[in-house]
């Protein structure tokens, strides 16, 4: 954060409960406004969400978390204008996906303003996504649902072609 011009930055499984307001300023030598998703120990080896945008880019609006998601309306100073950035965190455990689709889709839904979403859904939208033949297409096909109900358009990635290897040459 210190080397790169980052307005916005968002951390999914922090494994934090809690964050210090000296400790969250030393990562950047801007002032940033910060909001987070404490690790609730729910999820094996996995929970946290930290969001923080640079206060002289932003003016944050409100906050607002639910159980996989943190959010912030934000007013870009320089553009004039008003948006909402939700960072997700989907469980691992998939017999919670269907609680985390209805909370994101609650979220998504009732947004006054334009949206972003980001973050790890723990979830595929195609099987080619996965680097195995071990595709659950219920639940695929659920994201998707989901997805296209709430008029979602993915923003490509650009890098890697998974962005989790667990450390392998055949990533998972």
């Amino acid at each position: 954060m210190r080397d790169e011009h980052i307005d916005i930055v968002a951390i999914q499984e922090t494994m934090r409960t809690e964050f210090s307001l000296p400790e969250l300023d030393r990562l950047s030598s801007h002032l940033f406004a910060w909001h987070w998703l404490p690790y609730s120990g729910i999820a094996i080896h996995s929970g946290g969400i930290l969001l923080g945008v640079k206060d002289a880019t932003f003016e944050v609006v409100s906050m607002d978390r639910g159980q996989f998601f943190v959010s912030m309306e934000l007013y870009e100073r320089a553009l004039n204008f008003k948006w909402e950035v939700i960072i997700v965190y989907g469980p691992a455990n998939h017999s919670r996906s269907a609680s985390f689709l209805e909370e994101l889709h609650r979220k998504v839904s009732a947004a006054t303003l334009l949206v972003v979403v980001g973050g790890d859904f723990n979830l595929v939208r195609f099987a080619e996504d996965k680097s195995n033949a071990h595709v659950n297409f219920a639940r695929m096909q659920m994201f998707n649902d989901c997805i296209a109900d709430l008029g979602l358009r993915k923003i490509d990635r650009i890098g890697a072609s998974f962005t989790w290897t667990n450390r392998q040459a055949s990533p998972t």
